[in-house]
């Protein structure tokens, strides 16, 4: 999985967007990057770091997402 949009903001990031230099989350620009920072970057950061960086953490999470609805429609199903 690459990112391919913002974290803040979710608009198409260029190829040189910035991005957070300890867990390599990408931003279209500086502004976006100083806003998510404030509104909770700061705390999870560490924990991307130390979860493989941005693309794991962040396809870790999607796959863990897919799996709760997967289980939750089995569920119904039964």
């Amino acid at each position: 999985m690459i990112l391919t949009n913002c974290a803040a903001c979710a608009a198409p990031l260029a190829h040189n967007a910035p991005r957070c230099v300890r867990c390599k989350t990408r931003y279209c620009n500086k502004t976006c990057q100083h806003d998510h920072w404030r509104r909770g970057h700061k705390q999870i950061c560490k924990r991307i770091h130390r979860g493989g960086n941005a693309e794991q953490y962040y396809a870790d999470k999607k796959y863990k997402e897919a799996v709760a609805v997967a289980v939750e429609k089995c569920a119904d199903d039964t």
